[in-house]
């Protein structure tokens, strides 16, 4: 036993200094982007040295686990990664002293407001202004369907209230603005909505970043509900909303989401990066979860395990109401309330 794990971590620990002392050296560069999404090939390898060791401890055994372990961590970076490049967002961390932000392009469809606050941000000894939106489209009475398509990067968001707008939201950012399109389809009574961040390469100094859209969407139509949240945080209480489906896809972020009853039927579908996940499901609601991915840390209110990553309510099957939730993840962690 000892001595695999000796070799585990002296494994990790010399793959670790030789990759970067070799690109120190300017003798290594790795597209990980290219190279993340065949971390599955570790656990093939692995597999087959499980095989033809047949099972048996010792040098074999250390060689399997320090696969193992790669291939859980790169499935994990590459999920985040996966949600990061949905966003089309790319970070960079600045080490230096002179340019706080970095942004390229201006284009916006709703009334930017650059009136200055307590909040603005010094750049270069001079006062740099947030740029704040306001954004809506008019209810049309024959619209019944709607989709909601929100592209978040990173910042702070919240969907909540009613307003007798068709959608309607207020943003603030020290870096980019954003954008926001409706187009409407009156042969089958339905709108689409998009609001996103403008595309740009942000360059956050000392972790700081200050994004916030706080948004509120008409209670009549049916919705169908697609979030892209980066990183940060995000508050989205749909218990007024006929939320039909909901997709959020996150990679480090704090999301809390508190669905209502208002349809017989409503699917979500999750995919997560490392994030802290909590969904709040009305105690009238059946409600069924299937979750996979690994080194997920789970708290499941009133929700039984009925199999393999199979999680459902008392009484699922006789509810007049269901909710059920398809959650992928990396090192997440996942809370499922009722109220």
């Amino acid at each position: 036993m000892k001595n695999t794990r000796g070799i585990v971590w002296g494994g990790l620990l010399v793959m670790i200094g030789l990759y970067w002392l070799l690109r120190n050296m300017g003798l290594v560069h790795i597209q990980w982007d290219q190279v993340l999404p065949y971390w599955p090939v570790l656990l093939i390898v692995a597999g087959a040295l499980l095989l033809v060791s047949g099972g048996e401890r010792g040098a074999s055994g250390g060689v399997v686990g320090l696969l193992i372990i790669l291939a859980v961590f790169g499935g994990i970076i590459n999920r985040t990664d996966r949600a990061f490049d949905r966003n089309n967002w790319n970070f960079g961390w600045n080490d230096h002293d002179d340019d706080d932000y970095d942004y390229d392009g201006h284009e916006d469809d709703g009334d930017r407001d650059d009136d200055r606050d307590g909040d603005d941000e010094r750049e270069n000894g001079k006062w740099k202004k947030p740029i704040n939106g306001s954004y809506k489209y008019e209810m049309e009475d024959f619209i019944q369907k709607a989709n909601f398509h929100l592209e978040g990067g990173a910042g702070s968001f919240s969907l909540n209230g009613n307003t007798d707008k068709l959608f309607e939201a207020s943003t603030k950012s020290s870096i980019v603005g954003f954008l926001s399109n409706t187009s409407i389809n009156k042969l089958d009574n339905s709108a689409t909505v998009n609001l996103k961040m403008e595309e740009g390469n942000v360059k956050i100094k000392n972790g700081k970043i200050n994004n916030e859209a706080k948004i509120q969407l008409n209670e009549k139509p049916v919705w169908n509900i697609d979030l892209g949240i980066g990183a940060g945080k995000g508050n989205f209480d749909f218990s007024n909303y006929k939320v039909e489906k909901l997709k959020v896809s996150t990679g480090v972020a704090d999301m809390d989401i508190r669905m209502g009853d208002k349809l017989s039927n409503a699917d979500i579908d999750i995919e997560a990066g490392v994030a802290s996940v909590t969904v709040e499901i009305p105690r009238s609601v059946g409600c069924e979860m299937f979750m996979d991915g690994a080194l997920n840390a789970k708290s499941m209110d009133d929700l039984h395990k009925v199999g393999n990553g199979h999680y459902r309510s008392d009484g699922f099957d006789n509810a007049v109401k269901k909710i059920v939730i398809h959650f992928e993840g990396g090192l997440t962690s996942v809370n499922i309330k009722r109220y």
